[in-house]
């Protein structure tokens, strides 16, 4: 990790491309509560991501309600429908707080480990390394920055991935089961759906590299402007 951190930092300098670590290294420095952490938080999210789905079987059953029922059991049966409701939503708000909890302090608890690791590995170096690799004030917009960003792509924004997933697997799941026919229709949008939403990430992902390098550049000049303000 440390030769992976001191290349990196050098390629920075020389202006090069740096070298892509695979998502799943992001996880190097997950200790054990970490791990049951994670395992919580991926459970709560796919019950949370399959109540929507669920909602609309319950939402079924009471327009059917409606419809079918004696005039004068009417009440009687919309109620027995609702309580679902109201099961449904407490069990969603539960699974809805350990989502975002687990993953947001197993996201915390990683990213402080890999920025104390880039600060140690940083202060390690030679003085020299300061002068033509990087400057002062990058070094701080990348510990600022860029481990905000992994502490993002590893916490909260996990748990919403596998919230999305499991109400797409399951919404369709459900629907197949309940109308095949109509599910295999709608499947016809999924590759113009998928295609917008690649074409979206592209560009979020290219602002996002510039705003980082702009943010390094900007730090750099207000360290050396506020370094040579003489007292």
């Amino acid at each position: 990790m440390k030769d992976k951190m001191e290349k990196g930092d050098g390629m920075q300098g020389n202006g090069k491309d740096t070298e892509k670590v695979s998502y799943y290294k992001l996880f190097t420095f997950a200790d054990r509560l970490d791990i049951m952490l994670m395992i919580i938080g991926t459970i709560s999210a796919i019950a949370n991501g399959l109540a929507q789905p669920l909602m609309t079987l319950i939402f079924g059953k009471l327009i059917n309600t409606f419809g079918s029922s004696d005039p004068s059991k009417l009440v009687s049966d919309v109620s027995k429908v609702s309580l679902d409701f109201v099961f449904l939503a407490i069990g969603a708000a539960i699974a809805s707080f350990f989502q975002v909890s687990c993953w947001m302090v197993t996201g915390e608890r990683q990213a402080a480990r890999i920025r104390g690791m880039y600060l140690k590995t940083i202060l390690g170096q030679d003085i020299t390394f300061f002068d033509t690799e990087t400057t002062t004030g990058e070094v701080i917009g990348r510990m600022s920055g860029d481990t905000i960003l992994i502490q993002d792509a590893m916490g909260e924004k996990v748990g919403k991935t596998i919230q999305l997933l499991a109400t797409f697997f399951g919404g369709f799941l459900i629907a197949f089961i309940k109308g095949w026919l109509l599910a295999l229709v709608l499947v016809g949008c999924i590759p113009f759906l998928v295609a917008a939403g690649g074409i979206l990430a592209v560009f979020m992902s290219k602002m996002a590299s510039r705003g980082q390098i702009a943010y390094a550049e900007a730090g750099n000049i207000v360290e050396q402007t506020i370094g040579a303000i003489r007292t």
